[in-house]
């Protein structure tokens, strides 16, 4: 077998048509392996490595905050001015595992997620403002209650839209950055 670059390839290299096939097969069988081997160095995996150690310490330290009682009910508790309860310290650190779980795969995998954690939050600031029917005359009802939001004007709601639009833009950003890598290099 043939060598490409220091590769040893799993196809044989020929330099007929067949031969610039091998090459491209091979050329992305490395770029794979060299991912999981080295590590994701995309602006997505950053992103994702970042977002998802601050959302694991905020879902810890948010523990210390409110114990684990009062659930799901809408308490004082906050966080540097951040609404919590448990259910959504359990919420960060679920994101935040996800986060760090996604930034270790491929570059197109580690971006998936992060636009996919990106659309979560910005649906959850647009549900943030939808209010609810009161359970009785006169209360008000916000839909995120159960995560201990307060209303529309939570500082959370607008943590939301923040965090999620960053983890778009980084995503879009990233997989466009790949795209490009990979026409230079011959693979798309």
């Amino acid at each position: 077998m043939s060598q490409i670059g220091g590769y040893k390839p799993d196809l044989v290299a020929t330099w007929d048509a067949r031969g610039a096939c091998a090459r491209i097969d091979s050329a992305i069988h490395k770029r794979e392996e060299s991912d999981h081997m080295l590590g994701n160095n995309s602006l997505a995996a950053k992103v994702a490595l970042l977002m998802g150690v601050g959302y694991v310490g905020i879902g810890i330290i948010g523990f210390f905050v409110t114990g684990f009682t009062d659930f799901t009910q809408n308490t004082d508790d906050s966080i540097i001015g951040f609404s919590v309860n448990p259910a959504h310290n359990i919420v960060h650190l679920v994101i935040g595992a996800l986060l760090l779980a996604v930034s270790r795969f491929s570059a197109p995998v580690t971006e998936g997620g992060l636009m996919g954690v990106g659309l979560f939050y910005v649906v959850a600031f647009v549900i943030g403002f939808i209010d609810t029917t009161p359970l009785k005359i006169g209360d008000s009802v916000d839909s995120l209650t159960i995560i201990s939001m307060k209303g529309s004007g939570d500082l959370e709601n607008f943590n939301h839209l923040l965090n999620g639009l960053i983890a778009l833009v980084a995503g879009l950003v990233s997989s466009a950055q790949t795209a490009k890598q990979a026409k230079r290099s011959g693979i798309a």
